[in-house]
């Protein structure tokens, strides 16, 4: 019987170096940190998450439910814009990259900040500190279920296009025989099975490649990060 070794490290920056460096042989990323490491080190996926049954999820942005916002970001300029850490998939990347192809310097055109966690940004909102701030949908509905947002006071203002949830990956040169067995074996698992076994929402996991985050290596790309 082989015997499995769980590690928890401390961010998705972290399981991409040890992905990358092949001190772990299977690691759960951050849709932006699969791809880095895959462009660095030609780590690769072999399946994405489900959560609440689908493999996508979107990034948002909140604000306060009395701003004079129709069309955003036309109708947003020179209010307060909170973001992510340039780590954060949606909470940075995905609303970034937007910003630019819309004609928008968002260091310019907002009172920005950067680094808050969701939490921080929806606790702003709702105190009046900011305007406007990063979010995903998972998120929006956890901290509404669990009573940490009343959303009559956090409207969302944009929805960004769907992304692909997180990515269950390998390093590269991964023994093919048994990359195929773990994909089949986490794809099999029926809904509930998953959901007794995973975070609350995550039931699941479909088979993935690296197509599959195209929409993540564009918005790299577009935010200068990644390189082409």
């Amino acid at each position: 019987m082989q015997t499995l070794q769980l590690v928890s490290p401390e961010s998705w920056a972290a399981i991409s170096v040890a992905t990358s460096n092949g001190h772990i042989d299977l690691g759960w990323l951050g849709p932006w940190g699969y791809v880095l490491a895959n462009h660095h080190s030609g780590v690769e996926v072999i399946a994405t998450a489900k959560y609440r049954g689908k493999p996508i999820y979107h990034a948002i942005i909140e604000g306060r439910p009395d701003l004079p916002i129709k069309n955003f970001p036309q109708d947003a300029k020179g209010l307060k814009l909170s973001l992510s850490d340039q780590g954060n998939t949606s909470g940075w990347l995905i609303p970034y990259a937007f910003l630019l192809k819309e004609g928008v310097d968002p260091s310019s055109y907002f009172q920005l900040r950067e680094g808050a966690t969701f939490g921080n940004n929806v606790m702003m909102i709702q105190q009046g500190l900011i305007d406007l701030g990063s979010d995903m949908d998972r998120g929006r509905y956890g901290m509404i279920e669990a009573g940490e947002m009343d959303p009559k006071k956090v409207q969302v203002y944009w929805t960004s296009d769907p992304l692909p949830n997180d990515a269950i990956c390998v390093p590269k040169g991964f023994d093919p025989d048994l990359k195929a067995r773990i994909r089949d074996i986490m794809v099999g698992l029926s809904e509930e099975k998953a959901q007794s076994m995973m975070g609350s929402g995550y039931n699941g996991f479909v088979p993935a490649v690296h197509a599959d985050y195209k929409i993540i290596e564009d918005a790299g790309r577009i935010t200068g990060k990644l390189k082409v």
